[in-house]
């Protein structure tokens, strides 16, 4: 539904680049959804702008290069665009007409109609919105450029510019937020008037794309991102920076260079222009850091973000980080990348807490997330590395979380709250862990340090599997001991950074099928471990084993 206020109010993105270049109008987004295209006409015969006289035809090389204008602009925009011959049923008219000031060579007009609703608050409903816009390029003057529309020309780059004002751009140089003067040109927008080279564009440039993006999303009309849809749309520059979100759901790309993304409230994502597998993706002091290897999108470091999305698929992080706890603290080893997937998928059906403490404070509340959650102790692998008494699992715990044995307080008080009946050994491994990170002791403190970095390298082990040869290669006993051994080495002072490249030789080693199995983490665990869980097993099922 339009509202008064989304017609008379410009949404602004709160980045000057893209600020500087949104106008008024004139608002496709708003149509509505009957008709998810805009149609384009050449004809002159009908719909012309009204006092407006003098138009002529384009010529059909004219009409041919400008199709291919308008093909580009659905690529960058994903508004359709339909060619229609009969004038009066097209919203966007292209036409030459002798442009009255002299330096003129292209001009763009639009006009919107809705009836007045009853009401003047923001929120009254507009149920009859139209717009129309008008394309013309000078054919006196400018007539021998004009005349040539092929790309690299100079008429193609006034037609690229008068398209976009007729999809809702603006000069730089205008209106109450302007570009920096030192910015303002067109190797950053073709809005611009001003060139530093004697090159002709054939494309729009970084911030035109960032604009269309905030307005349109890529998506289209009415789509899931940009104005009107669930999302706003955020594009940084090719250079290094920082983008910050709001409350409001977001996709924030940081396009090119090193970037800092923060999503803070809200929903959001992160976008990036290649495959999934031309990215390595890691996690170190709580952000996941993002590393283009093939092409220029830099080092992303990402923090209250989602999800990733690549141009050949999306990646969610939602209870990425307590999925990876319950296996750091119940195996001591990072979770596999089908176990992580499938548990990412059952907690999310089950509503679950995000957050470790959460998690835990829910477990006696809510009887899915106990089955889930309890599949860990009934699963094989549980069956293999804790074959003992109680006082027995607690201290392997405690290696696996703390790479020590408990204090005997500690093993007291776990041993009989398991032992009583009040506290199962899967919840007894998820609330020793989400304890540890709220000790302020001194002790407590280090333990806190320890069990961040344990967790930042097993998140940065599992979303480093990107093939299917990783996937196979962590599976089984051997595998499984290999990298709860790379954890067992970690300390509270181990610099994390460093430390990525003994995550990435890890996981080749493993990938060709030469690991071999680690010394064991403690006295009382098995020599032999039981296969990964959570291989092959589908969403929605209630437990893992």
């Amino acid at each position: 539904m339009t509202t008064l206020s989304d017609i008379k109010d410009t949404n602004l993105s709160g980045f000057n680049h893209i600020d500087a270049l949104l106008s008024e109008g004139p608002d496709w987004n708003f149509l509505g959804v009957t008709r998810p295209y805009l149609s384009y006409t050449f004809s002159i015969a009908s719909g012309n702008e009204e006092d407006q006289g003098g138009q002529s035809a384009f010529s059909p090389s004219q009409q041919a290069w400008a199709r291919k204008a308008f093909a580009y602009l659905s690529d960058v925009t994903g508004v359709q665009f339909q060619e229609t011959t009969i004038g009066s049923s097209a919203q966007i008219h292209l036409a030459q007409i002798n442009i009255e000031k002299e330096n003129v060579t292209g001009l763009s007009s639009w006009y919107t109609y809705y009836t007045p609703p009853r009401s003047t608050w923001g929120s009254a409903l507009v149920s009859d919105y139209r717009a129309n816009a008008y394309v013309y390029l000078d054919n006196v003057e400018f007539r021998a450029e004009n005349a040539d529309l092929a790309p690299g020309g100079a008429g193609y780059q006034v037609l690229l510019h008068e398209l976009g004002h007729m999809m809702g751009l603006k000069h730089p140089f205008e209106g109450g937020i302007e570009l920096p003067y030192e910015d303002d040109y067109t190797a950053n927008t073709l809005m611009s008037y001003d060139h530093l080279d004697e090159v002709y564009y054939s494309t729009y440039s970084q911030y035109d794309i960032a604009a269309f993006n905030f307005i349109y999303g890529g998506d289209g009309l009415r789509g899931k991102y940009g104005m009107g849809g669930s999302m706003e749309y955020l594009t940084g520059t090719e250079g290094d920076e920082r983008l910050s979100g709001t409350a409001r759901n977001e996709r924030l790309d940081g396009v090119a260079g090193d970037d800092s993304i923060d999503g803070l409230a809200g929903i959001d994502e992160a976008g990036f222009g290649g495959v999934r597998a031309h990215y390595d993706i890691t996690k170190i002091d709580g952000s996941y850091v993002v590393t283009d290897r093939v092409g220029d999108d830099g080092r992303d470091v990402l923090t209250n973000i989602e999800s990733l999305v690549f141009a050949d698929r999306s990646m969610s992080l939602v209870y990425e980080s307590v999925v990876q706890a319950l296996y750091v603290g119940y195996f001591g080893r990072a979770a596999d990348y089908n176990g992580m997937q499938s548990f990412q998928q059952q907690l999310n059906a089950l509503g679950a807490p995000a957050d470790l403490r959460g998690l835990a404070d829910a477990y006696s509340k809510h009887i899915g997330l106990r089955g889930l959650i309890d599949s860990f102790a009934s699963s094989a692998e549980s069956a293999a590395l804790y074959p003992g008494n109680t006082g027995t699992f607690i201290k392997a715990l405690y290696q696996n979380v703390f790479g020590r044995a408990p204090d005997a307080g500690g093993l007291a008080f776990w041993s009989n709250a398991i032992d009583s009946g009040g506290l199962s050994r899967a919840n007894a491994s998820l609330s020793i862990m989400a304890g540890a990170l709220d000790n302020k002791t001194t002790q407590g403190m280090l333990d806190a340090k320890l069990v961040n970095n344990k967790l930042s390298a097993a998140s940065g082990f599992t979303l480093m599997i990107d093939t299917a040869q990783e996937i196979a290669g962590y599976s089984g006993a051997t595998a499984a001991a290999s990298v709860r051994s790379m954890l067992g080495t970690l300390t509270p002072s181990t610099d994390m950074l460093a430390f990525q490249s003994t995550i990435g030789a890890t996981l080749k080693v493993m990938s060709l099928g030469i690991a071999k199995p680690a010394a064991g983490v403690g006295d009382d665990l098995p020599i032999a471990h039981a296969e990964l869980i959570g291989i092959g097993y589908q969403p929605w099922e209630a437990t893992l084993v």
